[in-house]
């Protein structure tokens, strides 16, 4: 049954027109199918919209996982002119007319999912006995419009299975696909060369649904997505651009706020107050400049340090955002089906496995990026098989003999020390080679100068408080934040985040003290009993410092972000004392 009552009020308006169009519930089944020359030309006309929809194609695999069913994009006239998916329902759907040509307007279908979305503007399941001809009892369809940065309605896209197996979350697969297609559109317009992100909160910051203007250099409005058109009438773009170009924040009244913003002449998106590792580092523009050239990437640091995070932000700005990310955490993979999972299998190909076979993430990375994260727990058999695939760019699926060309920018990750793994035969020297074509190193949190700590603290607790943890602005005392920075961080940035939940919970308020920080160990660094004495917190900082840098006063005021001067003249007051 249809999910709202607002649904079954469109579907009784889109019966009506069925009548009215002449139609009769046993009507002959007689969809109209456009010549091939016509197809071409309508996809022609569609040629960004189809390519970007292609490159969202393992989005739409990840949310159904294995489903039968199709994603099909219809035109504004109700003209198939994309369908993919599960190759067994494939067959069915081609009786049933869902194939590409294929015609299902209501004036000629009946009331029908992509029909009727048209029809209507508005998302909507079709379930079984819900379609006005007896003839598509069977099936099941869910459609969301897809508008364009103008707002003017480009098509829809559907999502049809058997009338048995469709699942409620087909429709919101739906929308999340429309959304995809929607924003890419905006962003990726000739002339745009400021991106607005608009969101209530971080939270919603660069999400699908959050709200995305594209403006040329002047400042004229180039198109919008379905959130952010909403608030077009709020916004004072001439002020909005000023301030953008100064660098500052804007914030636009009723709980909404510019939270980030793009220059596309810069090719990097900017955020203002972000975390360090938001912060575009010393060598990322020169690896995106790498990337053009298909040069792989080796990103190494320590287990939490944001690698998976940086990946996002280099996919998000190379020439490659269009394309699938396709991340492989190689370490959770199965062994018994390693090699399965990455290269892909086809029919028959061992027992148990999916009959329809699987593509394997390096042919679902095509087009985009293939992250390879904890590369080094690969055993040497895998290895083998995907230096070969990087050599010949091309894979051949388990169970078949026939290579098959891939086209994707490799990014590996490890906390692990390769070199290490080569030398002892862990890891194959000539892949070690061929992944590093140029190595990001990501430091450990420790290592996070007092500027960059404070900053990252600060955003840490800006996003918790998104989940309505506290209400206010919370803020750490001095004696709390120092204490933070002296600890050593073993799990990085992912253990900050976590002590931080946690002492938010505790503290029941908007400010944290030493007292809501739970069980953190004080290593050789003490907290005072006086808390408050922070000139004693302070010195005591600075001794373990100073001793983590073998009695390098430099390289302690660099990590401390203080004068050399300070240092020394709080170690001759200590030396006095």
């Amino acid at each position: 049954m249809l999910h709202q009552p607002q649904d079954q009020y469109l579907l009784e308006r889109s019966w009506q027109r069925s009548r009215d169009y002449g139609l009769s519930q046993h009507s002959r089944f007689d969809p109209l199918c456009l010549p091939r020359q016509d197809i071409r030309q309508r996809k022609q006309q569609h040629a960004l919209l189809l390519r970007y929809l292609n490159s969202s194609l393992p989005l739409f695999e990840q949310l159904q996982q294995g489903r039968r069913c199709r994603l099909l994009f219809a035109d504004a006239e109700g003209t198939i002119l994309f369908s993919a998916g599960d190759p067994y329902f494939g067959s069915q759907a081609q009786k049933m007319a869902l194939a590409s040509g294929a015609s299902w307007h209501e004036q000629s279908m009946g009331t029908n999912a992509i029909g009727t979305a048209l029809s209507e503007r508005k998302e909507i399941s079709i379930l079984g006995q819900q379609h006005f001809l007896a003839a598509n009892h069977g099936i099941s369809c869910s459609a969301s419009p897809v508008l364009s940065p103008h707002g003017e309605l480009l098509g829809v896209i559907d999502i049809s299975s058997d009338q048995g197996e469709h699942c409620q979350d087909m429709l919101l697969t739906a929308r999340l696909m429309a959304q995809a297609v929607e924003n890419a559109l905006v962003m990726n317009q000739q002339d745009t060369h400021w991106i607005l992100n608009l969101a209530p909160d971080a939270g919603s910051l660069q999400q699908p649904w959050s709200g995305i203007i594209a403006l040329r250099e002047d400042g004229e409005l180039l198109g919008a997505n379905r959130s952010a058109r909403s608030w077009l009438q709020e916004l004072d773009i001439p002020s909005m651009l000023s301030e953008l170009k100064q660098g500052e924040l804007t914030p636009l009244g009723q709980g909404m706020a510019l939270l980030s913003r793009q220059s596309r002449r810069q090719q990097i998106a900017a955020t203002p107050s972000c975390s360090p590792a938001e912060t575009p580092i010393p060598h990322e523009v020169t690896a995106l400049k790498l990337m053009a050239r298909q040069i792989p990437l080796l990103v190494q640091g320590e287990t939490g340090t944001g690698k998976d995070h940086l990946v996002r932000r280099l996919h998000q700005s190379c020439a490659r955002a269009d394309g699938p990310l396709v991340a492989v955490n190689c370490g959770a993979l199965p062994t018994e089906l390693l090699e399965a999972e990455l290269f892909g299998y086809v029919t028959g190909a061992f027992t148990g496995g999916n009959k329809q076979g699987r593509p394997g993430y390096v042919r679902a990375a095509h087009g985009g990026i293939l992250f390879l994260d904890e590369i080094g727990e690969l055993p040497l058999a895998a290895q083998t098989r995907l230096l070969r695939v990087l050599q010949e760019k091309t894979v051949t699926p388990l169970g078949s003999h026939v290579p098959e060309a891939v086209d994707f920018q490799l990014i590996a990750a490890s906390h692990r020390d390769l070199v290490a793994m080569v030398e002892q035969g862990g890891f194959r020297q000539d892949l070690y080679f061929r992944i590093k074509g140029f190595q990001l190193t990501l430091p450990p949190l420790r290592e996070y100068s007092t500027d960059d700590f404070n900053r990252l603290i600060k955003t840490l607790l800006n996003e918790l408080q998104q989940d309505g943890t506290v209400l206010g602005e919370p803020v750490l005392e001095e004696t709390a934040l120092q204490t933070l920075k002296a600890y050593d961080w073993p799990g990085n940035i992912r253990q900050l985040k976590q002590l931080l939940e946690v002492a938010l919970v505790l503290a029941e308020g908007d400010k944290i003290g030493l007292e809501h920080l739970p069980e953190l160990p004080r290593l050789d660094c003490p907290v005072p009993d006086n808390t408050g004495d922070l000139k004693s917190l302070g010195d005591r900082l600075i001794e373990r410092t100073l001793k983590d840098c073998n009695g390098n006063v430099s390289a302690a005021a660099r990590q401390l972000n203080l004068s050399r001067t300070t240092i020394y003249a709080r170690l001759k007051a200590l030396k006095g004392a």
